[in-house]
Formats: C-alpha cells, structure tokens, sequence
C-alpha cells in the first residue's frame, strides 16, 4: 500500500485514498437539478450550483480547494476508449491549454507490450482490438490497484470494464511520470455530462458532502435538518488494499469472479459488492455492463436511493 500512496502523492492523487465521508441523499439530485456551467470573463471554469433559492457560483480552483482535490495539470475528458480521443478532448487554448501525451508514449508507460495482434470475443464474435485501445488485462501489473481505486473514487463510469478509457489511461500516464492532472476539471465535465443524462446514476455523492459542508456553512439560513446523512458502509480502497498487502504477503491468491452490487434505500444504504471481485476482475475481459462506482452514485430514476 505504501507504494501506491507514495505515487498518488507525487501528484495530489493521494486525495483519492482518503474518501470515506458520509453521503448526503437529498443534496445530490437538488446539486444537480439546476446544475450549469459557464467560463468566466478571466477565462476561469465555473460551476452554477442553486440549493434551495440559493445561488452561488465556484470557479474550478475554488471547487478543487472545497473538495480536497487536484485543480492543477493536464485536463482531459472523454468516455472513449481509443487514446486518439485524449488530443481531442484537451482544450488547445485559453487557461487550461493542453497538449496530451501521443498514444504511443501513453502505452510506453502504461501498457504491456504486446506481441502480436490482440482479439476479443463480444456477442460470440471475434473482434480486432484498435492498436490504441487498451484492455484491462494489459495494463501493467503494479497499476491495476490504481485502476481500481480511480474507477471507483474519480471515474465513475459504469459499462465493460475489460477496457480502460482513454481519460483513466492518461491519468495513469501521469502517475507514472509525476504530472500533474487537473482532476477537478475532469470531475466537473463528468457532471455536466451527467446532467444532460436524466437516467444516468448521479455520481460523486461521497465528495458532494464536503461541498455540502462548505455550502450550509456559508448559508446558515438553509434548513439543515432537511438533510439526512448516512454511513458508508464499503471499506476504502486504501485499507482494502493496506490489508490486502498484508495477508497475502507469501501467499498465492485465489481468483474468484462472482460479483453482484445491490442498491438499497435512503434508510439502509449499502453494498453486497465484494471487493475481491472488483479486484479479479483485472484479471480478465468481463463483457456484461456494470453500474457505476458501488461507493459513490446516486440513482436519479428512483430519489433518494443509494448505490453504494
């Protein structure tokens, strides 16, 4: 576990290991229902938040500083997998002006090589994997802990997890290689696209706490016992991990593959998704669609519920 912590701390990521705040159910669809966004006239990334009749807007640093999260760095976003996307999602101007890595040096760092053509096999078809799409299975041994713990707390993506998007490979790439990546203006373009997605699960609800936090304390006025907070009931991923480490040291670790993630009400919320298998998974191409991250989605079909 130490590894992992130290290179998360070479770039602020290290924020990632500590999430294990409460969630808040009723703040997270009233957070997103009236959400916008706009640049400002300095060229700064804003986000329009209203709760309750109350207005307020935050620049991304200020969000990033609200949420304990890094707002410096390269940014990208997209939910493509083929690397050839990261050149397209990056801003080539203004304040958060980016030129990613090519999809060569990307795979240089990140990637097993592979020594010859790789296949997949989806709806008992055989499918040609794109040179610049990475599977999971490929990525090097020592970073699928980080594949994990950036799905599960950053990401948020539900769908096939055989592959790796292009966002999570770059923020590999930067781990690696000690760059710094804007991961609050990777968060907030997966809300906006969240917003404009009524079916889709609300994510982030553990992070939205503490913008919940900041928010009541600016705004005494608001009722706050309008909101009810409950437990997380799934470890972190850092002590998962941390303990992992120490039981399996000297021992060889079964693979297991039977994973199942419940949803629960406001009242009890939960999750029946083992962390073993979240883990396995790795290990092996899995074409059934997933829900989103277990720890941190609110469903916004059915108010209130809690997929932890």
């Amino acid at each position: 576990m130490s590894h992992i912590r130290a290179k998360f701390e070479s770039i602020c990521f290290d924020c990632l290991l500590n999430i294990n705040e409460q969630i808040v159910p009723r703040f997270v669809p009233e957070f997103y229902s009236q959400l916008t966004f706009n640049y400002n006239s300095e060229g700064h990334f804003v986000v329009n938040i209203v709760i309750q009749s109350k207005s307020f807007s935050l620049t991304l640093q200020e969000f990033g500083q609200i949420l304990k999260i890094p707002f410096k760095g390269h940014v990208s976003y997209t939910d493509m997998w083929l690397l050839d996307y990261l050149s397209l999602s990056a801003p080539s101007k203004g304040r958060y002006k980016t030129t990613p890595p090519s999809p060569r040096v990307i795979k240089s760092f990140i990637q097993i090589l592979r020594q010859s053509q790789v296949t997949r096999t989806k709806n008992k078809k055989t499918i040609v994997v794109d040179k610049n799409e990475i599977l999971t299975r490929e990525i090097q041994p020592h970073m699928k802990p980080w594949v994990d713990i950036i799905r599960e707390n950053a990401i948020c993506l539900g769908g096939h997890k055989d592959h790796v998007f292009a966002c999570l490979c770059h923020m590999l790439y930067c781990i690696e290689s000690s760059t710094p990546y804007n991961l609050a203006f990777f968060i907030l373009k997966r809300m906006e696209k969240t917003r404009n997605k009524p079916k889709e699960l609300l994510p982030y609800g553990m992070l939205l706490t503490r913008l919940f936090k900041h928010v009541v304390s600016v705004f005494l006025e608001l009722v706050i016992d309008h909101y009810l907070s409950h437990d997380r009931v799934m470890h972190p991923f850092a002590l998962y991990y941390e303990r992992k480490t120490r039981s399996d040291h000297g021992k060889k670790r079964p693979r297991e593959s039977n994973a199942s993630s419940s949803s629960t009400t406001q009242k009890h919320p939960s999750s029946s998704l083992p962390l073993d298998a979240i883990v396995d998974k790795n290990d092996e191409e899995s074409f059934h669609s997933n829900s989103s991250s277990p720890s941190q989605n609110i469903s916004s079909s059915v108010p209130y519920v809690v997929s932890l």
